[in-house]
């Protein structure tokens, strides 16, 4: 029994309790995820602290950046959370971009033909968890990889969204406008506390729930998981629901924060944005490694990048590439790492 693992283990008598739930989870992660949780607190720190000088220097006002910082990031780390346990088990959602382009599509729909606002946010959600659940449904059917089919899903789910407001809509001009202040609550409005109401469920069911950890046990061997009795195509088509409810969440916050809506443009890039954070956070691209709590932090950490560099009057252009650059040498990063350890296992 290693030192960490004996801390944790209540007939150890080198057992120490938690003092909270993060601490929890942090202790029952390994090495690995411990420490990238660790640069992302250090560095999100960082930048905190250079954004406060920065806020001096241009007498503007830091209050007013944290203030903003959980209703900007609402929609990537619930999108994070989506992708988080899906990643858990070795499958992915390269779709929910897309996704939300088609909840955003049926919000638009529904208040063009003045349904309430509650009609219009229950559509919204509804439409995310269900085109989530059709993924994990046509990837057990099928039995092909999640990779491939949700990569179809990207470009086909986009263009549903334009075809389903074409067919629906009169003469339909490309967007859909909501002026009014009513049908703009979960994203203008509640981002931040429906934010912090899901982390901390979040972390509770991380900390005491059982079925992240059966995904992590499937992302790691699903042979031995079936040897144990387990099922691992259900419990995937299981995560690709639970993906959904998130993913409802981040439709929901994502697409009621503007005054347009435009199926075409919306939610762009949002899939390589939510994976970027997700493997910065610690979670293995392969499976059965990482957490919910780092997946938060990287999403974290990518924002007050963002916004450091706008304090540092970065073209938005390079900003841009910049942004992407970093998603992408995490990724590849991350990719080259547990290759490599995989390679090394396979030689012992």
């Amino acid at each position: 029994m290693t030192n960490s693992s004996a801390k944790t283990d209540p007939a150890s008598p080198k057992y120490k309790p938690a003092r909270s739930t993060a601490q929890l989870i942090y202790r029952q992660s390994p090495p690995a995820v411990r420490q990238r949780i660790l640069f992302l607190l250090f560095g999100n720190l960082v930048l905190l602290g250079y954004l406060f000088f920065a806020a001096q220097q241009r007498e503007s006002s830091f209050w007013n950046e944290l203030v903003d910082l959980g209703p900007n990031i609402a929609p990537q780390v619930l999108g994070a959370f989506a992708l988080t346990g899906l990643i858990f088990c070795g499958a992915i959602d390269l779709s929910i971009g897309s996704i939300i382009a088609v909840a955003g599509s049926t919000f638009g729909i529904l208040h063009y033909y003045e349904f309430s606002p509650a009609v219009c946010y229950a559509g919204c959600f509804s439409t995310a968890v269900a085109f989530s659940v059709l993924n994990g449904w046509l990837i057990r059917l099928l039995e092909v990889s999640p990779i491939i089919l949700t990569l179809g899903g990207l470009t086909l789910y986009r263009g549903l969204a334009l075809i389903i407001a074409h067919l629906t809509v009169p003469d339909f001009p490309e967007v859909f406008s909501i002026q009014d202040e009513a049908y703009q609550g979960p994203g203008k409005f509640y981002a931040g506390e429906i934010l912090l109401v899901v982390m901390i469920g979040v972390l509770l069911w991380e900390a005491f729930g059982k079925l992240p950890r059966l995904w992590l046990a499937i992302g790691c061997s699903p042979v031995a998981c079936e040897r144990q009795g387990l099922n691992p195509a259900r419990l995937r088509s299981l995560a690709f629901l639970v993906s959904g409810l998130f993913l409802g969440l981040a439709a929901l916050t994502l697409v009621t924060n503007p005054q347009e809506i435009k199926p075409g443009q919306i939610a762009i890039g949002f899939e390589l944005t939510v994976i970027g954070a997700v493997v910065l956070g610690g979670t293995n691209i392969f499976g059965g490694q990482g957490t919910y709590l780092g997946s938060a932090l990287g999403a974290c950490f990518l924002y007050l990048v963002s916004r450091s560099m706008i304090y540092l009057g970065v073209d938005v252009y390079w900003r841009e590439a910049i942004e992407g650059a970093v998603i992408v040498s995490v990724i590849g990063i991350d990719c080259w790492l547990h290759r490599t350890e995989k390679l090394l296992e396979e030689l012992k």
